[in-house]
């Protein structure tokens, strides 16, 4: 749990400077530090045998490595709605939408899909536990994009 505070304090101290460098987003190093501190966090917040950790963990890898490549995708769509955010269309705006949408819905689907892998093989109390470690780190990571990501301008 102290990672998932000092996650919150990082997280503070960046917006700060998010809202005065309205675009210069560091999402890359965020993901980056998350993930190196995502798996411990997981570790120590989920318990389970020695037996349990041997499935669990290769299904866990398996998982992250999908889900990172989903954030890569993400990040490209920010990094093109930052490029278009003066000179935004109809057009560009709704495939940006669209996009982000799509991976919203790819990442619940990824999600479903190891929760069920696990399931079959683990205990609820580890599946179900870490469903909501997870969740809770992804909901770390949406809040820093929702500071440092501007709204839409109005229309001129």
């Amino acid at each position: 749990m102290k990672y998932i505070y000092f996650i919150l304090v990082v997280l503070f101290v960046t917006s700060l400077n998010a809202q005065t460098k309205y675009f210069e987003t560091n999402i890359d190093e965020t993901r980056a530090d998350l993930a190196e501190i995502g798996k411990e966090i997981v570790a120590q917040n989920v318990e389970m045998t020695p037996d349990q950790a041997t499935i669990f963990w290769p299904l866990f890898d398996e998982y992250d490595k999908e889900d990172h490549q989903l954030g890569d995708k993400e990040v490209e769509i920010l990094e093109n709605y930052m490029l278009n955010y003066y000179a935004m269309d109809q057009e560009e705006g709704s495939k940006i939408l669209n996009d982000i949408m799509q991976i919203r819905l790819d990442r619940l689907n990824l999600e479903k899909e190891y929760v069920d892998k696990m399931n079959n093989v683990l205990p609820f109390n580890v599946v179900g536990k870490f469903y909501q470690v997870n969740r809770r780190l992804n909901l770390l990571i949406d809040v820093q994009k929702a500071v440092k990501i501007p709204l839409l301008r109005e229309p001129e």
